[in-house]
């Protein structure tokens, strides 16, 4: 487990957030859910602050929950990277084929942020740590564990990445790669997921980490959600969670010691 105290370093998934379409219900939902799956504490945000709601875990940030913008936009986790230049990265983002969708724009108190897409349609965030640094705890159960991009062009989104952010990579094979990053940034993999419908986006899923997985997938059912599929890796034994919403999230065994 490793205590955040800084920005991460660039590239490395340092947020996730996830935007409901109703203001109340979706919310409510969700903040039931993920405050009893993970043990989360909710602090709530006034609706001038635009419902935007921070999970502490042992009162350091873990995620965020919030009503969307776009009514229409499915209900999905959204991952963040890091950049210690926003601006100059979503530039980036263009010259490597990507599209910046909104942004670069200040967040007041907090720091600065674009919203981007990846040539396959895989959306992401970029994140200029001001006050707001990102993750307060990862590896550990009810923190983040490691976020996977889920593609149907692995060769493609080495270059785009590698161009972006510099990834590098090891561990490569046919079924994907980890990114090299420094240390004390979050793990980061890239899956070759062949089984992608062809009219679904790639996709970034966060792995959050619980104490067993399958006393986790059974809460999770427990609370109306749906596990999709439960699976051993080098990294743990893992399970893939549906919510009510629709969003995907992945389950990663960790040990805290």
């Amino acid at each position: 487990m490793t205590v955040h105290d800084g920005a991460l370093p660039d590239g490395s998934p340092c947020w996730v957030e996830c935007a409901y379409e109703e203001a109340h219900r979706g919310l409510h939902h969700a903040k039931d859910f993920y405050g009893r799956l993970f043990g989360w504490h909710i602090v709530d945000a006034p609706a001038e602050q635009g419902h935007y709601t921070i999970c502490l875990k042992d009162d350091r940030p873990a995620a965020a929950i919030t009503v969307a913008q776009d009514k229409n936009a499915p209900t999905v986790w959204t991952t963040y990277l890091a950049s210690s230049d926003v601006d100059a990265a979503a530039q980036r983002v263009t010259a490597a084929g990507g599209t910046v969708l909104m942004g670069p724009q200040d967040v007041p108190g907090a720091g600065r942020a674009a919203f981007c897409a990846d040539p396959s349609g895989g959306t992401f965030g970029i994140w200029q740590a001001g006050d707001f640094t990102g993750y307060g705890r990862s590896g550990e159960a009810g923190a983040i564990a490691a976020h996977t991009l889920l593609t149907r062009d692995l060769d493609g989104a080495k270059k785009f990445y590698a161009q972006v952010f510099g990834y590098r990579y090891v561990n490569e094979t046919e079924f994907g790669v980890r990114v090299d990053l420094p240390e004390g940034s979050i793990p980061c993999n890239i899956h070759a997921a062949s089984q992608l419908p062809d009219d679904v986006n790639a996709s970034w899923l966060p792995h959050f980490g619980v104490a067993d997985r399958d006393s986790s997938a059974q809460m999770a059912e427990e609370l109306d959600g749906y596990i999709l599929m439960s699976f051993e890796t080098p990294a743990g034994r893992e399970a893939i969670a549906q919510a009510k919403h629709g969003e995907l999230f992945g389950l990663l065994e960790v040990d805290d010691a």
